[in-house]
């Protein structure tokens, strides 16, 4: 009936839909924040830390510290935040044992 052209060109026609559909339904994350509690070794502070940050949903790439245990009160951040600028935040180290 549509011959093999017209189900190529109804295939390409649902693929984009679909993908426009994708776009439209998850595109719009970006922005969205999330609170996350994330403990990591902070190499400027020299030390593990547990931060709380808000992250971007659609990647959780971090955007803002809230609280960070490397400094008293938690909230007085008095660092210029390079943690944000991390590509990844480093895993916690475990503490040697005294001897």
């Amino acid at each position: 009936m549509f011959g093999l052209s017209g189900v190529i060109i109804i295939a390409l026609a649902a693929g984009t839909a679909l993908g426009l559909l994708l776009v439209a339904a998850f595109g719009s994350l970006r922005g969205v924040l999330r609170t996350a509690r994330r403990s990591f070794w902070c190499p400027f502070q020299d030390r593990n830390v547990t931060a709380e940050l808000q992250e971007e949903a659609w990647d959780g790439r971090p955007v803002e510290v809230n609280r960070c245990s490397a400094f008293t009160p938690p909230t007085l951040i008095t660092c210029e935040k390079p943690c944000l600028r991390l590509g990844k935040l480093p895993p916690a180290r475990r503490h040697p044992r005294a001897a």
